[in-house]
């Protein structure tokens, strides 16, 4: 597909809501603080990001909806030792995504168009890759892991159709990267091409308690740096599972989710080569959402991270603890209006994170408002 389509099509995404009567459109704004301070062992010792998403939902009835999200971000790195590296600051808007839906048989198939118009940071210099490298930690969890890219264009199905009391989903989505440029003076980098094949089991085991199971094979083909074909991130298998139990006002989830890649190698990116081992992230938490008034919720949650992968590119190696954390919070729903609501999020962070077989503790905190506007 050529750079011309993409523009367009994202365009047409873009446009439909005024081409379209009779819609319906919901709103989310929010504006999130995180910040996290690193005992001796990196080039850093604090990292903070700000983020304000912005999300817009539009529904055409029977016909279908899109999703639209953008945002700002900001990130400062304070380096440990200025003479080595020093202090960074990152900010603008990110990428623009969009998701089309359209229902082809009315709760039982779904056709999905997507898109993302790079109006994020998508070219930094080159001493600013310490800030990219800080927020991409999946131990930590940032808010915005990514800045920018060059877009993607994608589509896909999803449906469901009854299984006894349950039901089983299933889909399928691809996804095609853009080209840009990473790094200043860099060659130019367009990730692989994604397949993702996604299905899924849940529906009600008794009167108040849910159960949802879900799995994902997702397959990226070989990134080109410099219109050459280069190795890229290869299978990953991506497993979740949650159970929801009724217990008078409140509500309980415990959920886990397991992100596994198996395909060891080393890729020559924009700025040199990467080991790429195989790699684990696993994760379990609960959240408890209780009714304490009418138009009041209150959410307790805690999650747990542990990271591992290979020391090299052997697929028989045993895979070396990367890190850990452990995020607790609370947050806090109030209904405003019929359609108005507000979330208060307040939380904290403890981990580890491993440099050069050395574990290096962390810790930080996070906290976020956010306004709904829902039709």
């Amino acid at each position: 597909m050529t750079r011309t389509r993409c523009w367009f099509l994202a365009a047409a995404l873009l446009a439909l809501p005024v081409l379209l009567p009779g819609q319906t459109v919901g709103v989310r704004v929010a504006s999130l603080y995180e910040s996290y301070s690193f005992k001796p062992g990196l080039v850093f010792n604090k990292v903070t990001e700000m983020t304000i998403p912005i999300g817009v939902d539009i529904g055409f009835g029977r016909l279908g909806s899109l999703a639209l999200s953008t945002g700002y971000a900001n990130v400062k790195l304070v380096s440990a030792d200025p003479q080595q590296l020093s202090n960074q600051n990152l900010s603008g808007m990110l990428d623009t995504e969009g998701r089309l839906s359209l229902n082809v048989v009315p709760g039982k198939l779904i056709m999905l168009v997507t898109g993302a118009i790079p109006t994020g940071t998508k070219t930094v210099q080159q001493d600013q890759l310490s800030v990219l490298g800080a927020i991409s930690s999946d131990v930590i969890g940032f808010s915005a892991a990514n800045l920018g890219s060059g877009g993607n264009v994608g589509g896909g199905f999803v449906g469901a159709v009854p299984l006894g009391k349950f039901s089983l989903g299933l889909g399928a989505t691809y996804r095609l990267p853009l080209a840009y440029t990473p790094v200043v003076s860099s060659s130019s980098l367009q990730p692989g091409a994604e397949l993702r094949l996604r299905a899924g089991v849940e529906g009600a085991a008794s009167r108040r308690t849910y159960v949802r199971f879900a799995g994902i094979l997702a397959r990226s083909s070989q990134d080109k740096i410099g219109g050459a074909l280069r190795n890229g991130v290869g299978t990953r298998i991506i497993g979740y599972a949650s159970v929801n139990q009724g217990l008078g006002p409140a509500s309980i989830t415990v959920y886990g989710f397991d992100v596994m890649r198996g395909s060891p190698q080393v890729e020559q990116t924009a700025t040199g080569a990467a080991l790429l081992p195989k790699g684990n992230l696993i994760a379990g938490g609960l959240r408890v959402d209780i009714t304490v008034a009418p138009r009041t919720t209150v959410a307790p949650r805690f999650e747990y991270r542990l990271s591992a992968a290979a020391p090299d590119t052997s697929a028989a190696a045993t895979l070396q603890r990367l890190g850990s954390s452990a995020r607790f919070g609370v947050d806090v729903r109030q209904s405003l209006s019929r359609s108005f609501a507000a979330v208060l999020q307040a939380g904290g962070v403890t981990g580890d994170v491993i440099q050069a077989q050395n574990k290096v503790p962390f810790s930080g905190l996070r906290a976020a408002i956010q306004v709904e506007y829902t039709p």
